[in-house]
């Protein structure tokens, strides 16, 4: 029997950090190579190490003798703050979860407390995300929970507790593909609860526990007919999750004392837009409804074009409360949740204070847009960081269309990668599908932070941005300096000339018909562009015209602003046609609210 007085010390969290982000970074590979769900975008390894990196990198700057619970709270914050992807949001969550569970910070954290701590983290997790599905990270920390309570109420001592949620985790894990098909038929474990099971490792490991060295749980199921590479009939398995012995055939070896290789295979042909999740239930709670209000159920495959991801921050004084006569009286974070929903799928905010929202969506605009309207005036959105997720699958070398497959040998780190920096909404899908990972400086001029996040975001070594403006720039050239180890994969940032919008295209445009080079292509048509902007009026159209084209240029580009009569841009087009025979006229969608034209010629 526990006597309640033992307690984690700060020291040992200090090392649980440093040991989660050991064990992600040695077992990153492996966790993208199963990552088929929700996109097969090979990246949840990748994005988890990044949460839990900038986690570590908040309780580095805690000076020493700081209380467990502030060093809890400053690891689960950085994590929020610095989360990517779906598995890294409700990862910060789950952390958040877990260091909130107490009420006063100098009362000792025993078994018992540490059970509710795992409980608190499982339900914080499961209610950030909008349409919850079994099989994933979430039903591994409901696994977890309900084992270190199970534990703790057995009379288990705190680092029984702590084992027992691993295991209940792993246990959870290993069902996954029984529980979600898309598993199953790809042949893999669920990449998220992998992910959470390891964290927990190190936990276990920290406290002098065993960690998952290969006997056990892998090895009793390895025993009882489980494959290393296979699971054959997986998804006509119906695991009791009473029964701790019941799992499927296990994809997992151990190695190192960390879980190791994880056979998959990465593939869009794997991912069923159709396949309709079932009841996922969170520690003590009823099942949540999957179905969407209109009937539908929510979908498990890919599920929007692009990954839009956002940071919400109140104005000091101001309570946040929705805009929305049909959701008032919710807090912010299920507002927000309720208003991206109608925008897309893969919804996750996680937060109190200060937010990080994730969504799959078709229209980055739309989601951004919601988003806004919730907050109205009481709020901020920053470091809004937009993907194209099939670009962002394909710079990272990942099979399509081959089922069968093992991890793909030659998936690797792109050597190359590309940041544009816009406040144009309506230029956000077209920058994406470029292959940029795109910040929008959505109400306010980015930060160097918020640069170099997204140039970790391109997971590439060497990046180029093109800031568009002269204030993006000098912080583009600021996060050139921030550049260290435990920067993801970031070796350089390098930033170019690209004081417009018009400049970003031009660049991008060129870098589209080289296959080397890319960065030298668009220096070259930067030397090209020249731009103006000017007031829709058509006394200072013509000479703007007039001043900007030459006899030689072959492009002119239009980009208006929404309150400009279309008619105007046709009386533009006549001119430079008139000016130029012959020259090609590309007009595009700023979204930007002004009566402003922006040329560009080259």
């Amino acid at each position: 029997m526990t006597d309640g007085k033992e307690h984690i010390e700060p020291a040992v969290v200090r090392a649980w950090v440093t040991e989660t982000v050991r064990t992600l970074g040695e077992a990153r590979a492996r966790i993208d190579s199963a990552n088929v769900f929700p996109v097969a975008d090979a990246d949840t390894g990748t994005n988890m190490l990044l949460t839990v990196t900038e986690g570590a990198r908040a309780v580095s700057a805690l000076p020493d003798g700081e209380p467990t619970d502030t060093v809890l709270v400053a690891f689960a914050r950085g994590a929020l703050l610095g989360a990517r992807g779906n598995s890294g949001v409700i990862l910060s969550e789950f952390l958040r979860g877990f260091a909130g569970a107490v009420t006063f910070a100098d009362q000792p954290v025993g078994s018992l407390r540490v059970a509710t701590r795992f409980e608190a983290a499982a339900r914080a997790s499961y209610a950030a995300v909008a349409v919850p599905v079994p099989g994933t990270i979430l039903t591994a920390a409901s696994g977890g929970a309900s084992a270190a309570r199970a534990a703790a109420d057995a009379g288990a001592d705190l680092t029984g507790v702590v084992v027992a949620a691993r295991d209940g985790s792993h246990r959870a894990m290993l069902r996954s593909p029984s529980e979600l098909e898309v598993l199953s038929r790809a042949g893999v474990l669920d990449a998220g609860a992998y992910g959470l099971v390891l964290v927990l490792d190190a936990l276990c490991r920290v406290l002098g526990a065993d960690g998952l060295d290969g006997t056990g749980l892998e090895a009793e199921a390895v025993a009882r007919g489980g494959s290393p590479s296979a699971l054959p009939g997986a998804a006509d398995h119906a695991a009791d999750p009473a029964d701790p012995t019941d799992l499927v055939d296990p994809v997992v070896s151990v190695v190192d004392g960390t879980m190791g290789a994880m056979a998959t295979s990465t593939t869009d042909a794997a991912v069923d837009r159709g396949a309709g999740p079932g009841p996922a239930v969170g520690p003590g709670d009823p099942a949540p409804a999957v179905a969407h209000a209109d009937g539908g159920t929510a979908s498990v495959g890919l599920d929007g074009e692009f990954e839009v991801m956002f940071v919400v921050e109140a104005v000091v004084g101001e309570p946040l409360r929705t805009v929305f006569p049909e959701t008032d009286g919710l807090d912010l974070a299920d507002a927000l949740r309720t208003a991206l929903q109608e925008a897309g799928d893969s919804v996750v905010v996680v937060g109190d204070g200060v937010w990080q929202a994730h969504v799959h969506t078709d229209d980055p605009g739309r989601a951004v847009a919601a988003a806004r309207q919730v907050v109205a005036g009481r709020a901020g959105l920053r470091q809004v960081c937009v993907r194209h997720l099939a670009t962002q699958v394909a710079a990272r070398g990942v099979h399509v269309g081959l089922p069968d497959a093992l991890p793909h040998p030659d998936q690797q780190v792109p050597a190359h990668g590309v940041v544009t920096i816009t406040s144009a909404p309506g230029l956000v899908p077209d920058l994406a599908r470029s292959g940029a990972v795109v910040l929008l400086a959505a109400d306010r001029a980015p930060e160097p932070e918020e640069v170099l996040r997204v140039a970790v975001d391109t997971s590439a070594r060497l990046v180029t941005v093109l800031p568009g403006s002269d204030v993006a720039a000098a912080a583009a050239r600021a996060a050139a300096l921030l550049v260290e180890p435990g920067a993801g994969d970031l070796q350089a940032v390098e930033v170019l000339d690209a004081p417009t919008d018009l400049h970003v295209v031009a660049a991008l445009a060129a870098a589209q018909l080289v296959e080397e080079d890319q960065a030298e292509a668009m220096r070259a048509a930067l030397a090209d562009v020249r731009a103006v902007q000017v007031a829709a009026d058509g006394s200072l159209v013509r000479p703007a015209l007039e001043e900007l084209l030459r006899p030689d240029d072959e492009v002119l580009t239009i980009m208006p602003g929404r309150r400009v009569d279309p008619l105007v841009i046709d009386v533009v087009v006549g001119i430079a046609r008139q000016r130029v025979p012959g020259i090609e006229v590309v007009v595009l969608d700023s979204g930007r609210d002004h009566a402003d034209l922006e040329l560009g010629a080259e």
